[in-house]
């Protein structure tokens, strides 16, 4: 690393925070300036381990000639601050997904976006996944014929909780994933949603929130989507194949096994779910996986040299799709998404 490295900021050092921080850190051309996180000690231990410098006030951040870009990974209720701070200053922004925890802050910070002038990525992981966006690029080529229908499925485990601990709900923590899949594979915008939901097994484990969410969504073109999302797997059963999509066209299928990655370890608890060899894999300490690609990917948009690959309206409407599935769900009714959230 070096003085001329692009210097990227991170505030918010939790789960995914702390990865970003690792991630940025080991990247070629660029490096790791500043944190800002409201533990300071923890926000000390990662500088320490990783470089940069602890920054106690964000606007002190977002104005440092030293950050070239800020990476928000704070809770998404917390995101509207941060990204503000950082528009204000001029300066590029990657916020994790979802965008805003609603529509009014999703698009507060649309605005500030559009009085920047700089670029803004959202980090939708599964968009810089090679198998996802692999299935993306032959649907667009026309490889299974016009699409019919697309079914998402994303079911974790209760152990999730351990990390969450109940501060976020199934549509707003998954469903901005699987609902924006199909949107992007159905090629199409979403006309209806219906959802369902059930709960019982997460609130015996002391967290109250839902174990399952089904949806069914319809496009303007035609297209049938279904996302089923939960987090009740039992841990015994934590590496079961729960998570994947399955389109179907008129000419041909396609279809991704998440769980699926060729790289397994067996041990005295079974299969263990936790090895990843797609999303935060390194390779002799260099940062791959999707999340390797999203941040060279923001890096790149950083210095003018690309667009970000998933666009603002791309966010906001996965944010929308996703508030609508738990407004159909709490309702009983179907939702019509032509009128929903539209100011």
């Amino acid at each position: 690393m070096n003085q001329h490295d692009l210097g990227l900021a991170i505030v918010g050092l939790g789960f995914m925070g702390r990865r970003y921080a690792r991630f940025v850190s080991a990247i070629e051309g660029i490096r790791l300036a500043g944190v800002h996180d409201i533990d300071h000690a923890l926000a000390r231990a990662v500088v320490d381990e990783h470089g940069g410098a602890v920054y106690p006030d964000l606007d002190a951040l977002a104005r440092s000639p030293d950050v070239a870009g800020v990476i928000v990974c704070t809770p998404e209720d917390r995101h509207l601050e941060p990204a503000l701070a950082t528009l204000a200053a001029g300066k590029p922004l990657l916020i994790e997904k979802p965008i805003a925890h609603s529509l009014a802050a999703a698009h507060a910070i649309e605005a500030a976006a559009a009085r920047a002038r700089v670029p803004v990525l959202v980090g939708h992981l599964l968009r810089f996944e090679p198998r996802w966006a692999g299935a993306w690029r032959r649907i667009a080529a026309g490889e299974i014929g016009n699409v019919v229908s697309v079914a998402t499925r994303r079911i974790g485990t209760v152990g999730d909780q351990s990390v969450l601990r109940g501060r976020t709900t199934i549509p707003l923590y998954y469903g901005v994933h699987d609902l924006d899949v199909l949107r992007w594979f159905a090629g199409s915008e979403p006309t209806t949603i219906v959802a369902r939901r059930r709960g019982g097994v997460v609130r015996a484990a002391g967290y109250d929130v839902d174990d399952l969410y089904v949806a069914i969504v319809t496009f303007a073109n035609g297209v049938l989507g279904s996302a089923e999302l939960g987090w009740h797997v039992p841990a015994p059963a934590a590496a079961a194949p729960t998570a994947g999509v399955l389109v179907i066209g008129d000419t041909g299928v396609i279809q991704i096994d998440q769980r699926a990655t060729g790289l397994e370890r067996w041990a005295d608890g079974g299969l263990d779910p936790g090895v990843d060899a797609m999303f935060w894999a390194e390779t002799y300490g260099i940062p791959g996986g999707a999340l390797g690609l999203e941040i060279r990917h923001f890096a790149e948009c950083a210095r003018g040299r690309q667009e970000p690959a998933i666009t603002l309206t791309d966010a906001i409407e996965a944010l929308r799709l996703s508030l609508a599935m738990e407004a159909s769900a709490t309702k009983g009714t179907i939702i019509d998404l032509t009128t929903f959230g539209r100011s």
